[in-house]
């Protein structure tokens, strides 16, 4: 299905506006979506004042550039939709300097089987090798990274991802010992993700738009 530059930048500004209201993004932070059908991205950021953003930058992704958001694109055709910021807190890892573990099935299911800390900055040109192991949660040095198949996905996903890591975060700043999910589980609920994976980023390529999945 094919939509106008205008209903796409209403959509993704909506989308902006929920994140911000929640406070799972703040100024500063961006948030983009992947446009298959014109092979091309649109990215906008939060910016203080503004209920809903007004500025929306287009570019295409057969095109060469340094941004984060087209290096991920570029690396993950899975990917539908990106979220980039100071997460309130998956950004404590970093100053931990720990990965998110599989602590619940449903973070496991929809992000993969770790949040895991990279060392480095988001300044950095090109892609980092992290993200081919097909996970949707990273934490660089300077902001953390939320990845979904598609826009309505994202906003779930960094959901689980700022719920996961609250938790692990207060247990492991308590010294409390944190259970991880059975390995068979954890096998299922990942096998599953990336059979979603390939179909979504199958459709990306053929320039359709990624099936959000119901169900578990």
């Amino acid at each position: 299905m094919s939509l106008d530059r205008t209903t796409i930048e209403e959509t993704l500004g909506l989308a902006a506006a929920r994140l911000a209201g929640k406070g799972l993004l703040k100024p500063g932070d961006t948030l983009s979506q992947r446009i298959p059908e014109q092979n091309a991205m649109v990215l906008t950021g939060i910016v203080a004042g503004q209920d809903v953003p007004e500025d929306f930058a287009w570019s295409d992704l057969m095109g060469s550039s340094s941004d984060l958001h087209h290096a991920i694109y570029a690396a993950r055709p899975d990917v539908g939709a990106i979220a980039t910021g100071q997460f309130t807190w998956t950004s404590m890892l970093s100053r931990l300097d720990l990965s998110l573990p599989p602590i619940f099935d449903e973070q496991i299911r929809q992000l993969g089987v770790e949040a895991r800390r990279v060392a480095r900055r988001s300044t950095e040109p090109g892609a980092f090798p992290a993200l081919h192991n097909g996970a949707n949660g990273y934490c660089l040095d300077n902001l953390s990274i939320c990845l979904g198949m598609g826009l309505e996905r994202l906003l779930l996903n960094i959901e689980i991802l700022e719920k996961s890591a609250e938790s692990f975060v207060l247990a492991a700043s308590a010294g409390l010992k944190v259970k991880r999910i059975p390995w068979l589980i954890k096998y299922i609920a990942n096998g599953r993700l990336r059979k979603d994976q390939k179909d979504a980023a199958a459709r990306h390529l053929r320039g359709e738009r990624s099936i959000m999945k119901a169900g578990y």
